[in-house]
């Protein structure tokens, strides 16, 4: 377990799932009377937890909250289990992410089928108590000491995405709603099911937000031009956009074809694919963001296909 201070009261924790060190972090904020962890993680987090909990005295708290950008179980897995070790703590969670705490039964079927061995590596969920459940509304702040964390709906990589502001030091904690970020190494969150066209316009969102600093939880803290980040991320998504378009249209139906010519011509995303080696719980990400993007441009032009020949 690895930990870094941001600025004063806030943290960034990698736990180091499943021996996986350098590929999630957690963000805890710690205020007055108020503490609040940012994307726990997955259940192979839970051992880090509770040494993490010893650590920060996190138990003494008297106001305790488990924040999710969204329920995929690499951010949420380990938190039924967490409750049970802090008895006082809320979730906050996108009101479409409720039914997914309460019974997660169906999440962890959709993850066995998209992540196969990596979601048997992180673990199943256990489900939350619906009285322990608060709903996070848009624009609605969350008060922790004097500081306010603000829910920012930030839709495309999954409908119930929620990226955080923290006012009024500036930092939004962005999920997977911006990109991946490794070794100054960025690609787009474009895992199925995604929607490029709310990506964007969440994009669009956070530039306007002028973040003083990125926390995206794969992995770390951009300080730096945090708005060239979010450009970056969207220039990239537009380049894929434009060549896997171009790929369906001269007839590549394969995604094992446009993957690797997508890997071929981009530098960031071959990095991240030499990362998957060393990385047990990241293996297959550079595939599944080129196979969610590619689904997603076959399903819009399927659509245009129909509006257009409604009788085929």
């Amino acid at each position: 377990m690895r930990v870094k201070n941001i600025v004063e009261g806030v943290l960034m924790v990698d736990l180091e799932p499943s021996g996986t060190t350098g590929w999630l972090a957690t963000y805890v904020i710690l205020r007055g009377d108020s503490a609040a962890i940012v994307d726990p993680g997955p259940k192979a987090s839970l051992e880090s937890y509770k040494k993490l909990i010893d650590a920060l005295s996190l138990d003494r708290f008297k106001e305790v909250y488990i924040v999710l950008t969204h329920v995929h179980i690499d951010h949420s897995g380990v938190v039924g289990d967490l409750l049970e070790y802090l008895p006082s703590a809320k979730v906050l969670v996108h009101p479409r992410g409720v039914k997914h705490l309460t019974d997660p039964s169906k999440l962890w079927s959709s993850s066995l089928e998209v992540l196969g061995d990596v979601a048997r590596l992180l673990g199943e969920p256990k489900p939350v108590p619906q009285s322990r459940i608060l709903v996070a509304e848009d624009r609605a702040g969350l008060n922790l000491g004097d500081l306010v964390l603000v829910p920012i709906y930030t839709p495309g990589h999954a409908t119930h995405h929620v990226s955080y502001m923290l006012d009024p030091i500036g930092i939004l904690f962005a999920g997977d709603s911006i990109a991946n970020y490794f070794n100054e190494r960025i690609y787009p969150v474009t895992v199925h099911p995604f929607n490029g066209d709310e990506y964007l316009s969440s994009l669009d969102l956070m530039l306007k937000l002028r973040p003083k600093k990125i926390a995206v939880t794969h992995y770390g803290v951009i300080t730096e031009n945090p708005d060239v980040f979010i450009q970056r991320a969207k220039d990239k998504l537009i380049s894929w956009t434009y060549s896997i378009s171009n790929m369906i249209n001269e007839g590549v139906l394969s995604v094992e074809e446009i993957y690797h010519s997508i890997l071929s011509n981009d530098v960031e995303l071959a990095y991240a694919k030499q990362l998957e080696n060393s990385m047990p719980a990241f293996r297959g990400s550079t595939y599944r963001v080129i196979v969610g993007l590619y689904n997603y441009l076959l399903y819009k032009l399927k659509r245009a296909n129909l509006a257009t020949n409604p009788q085929r």
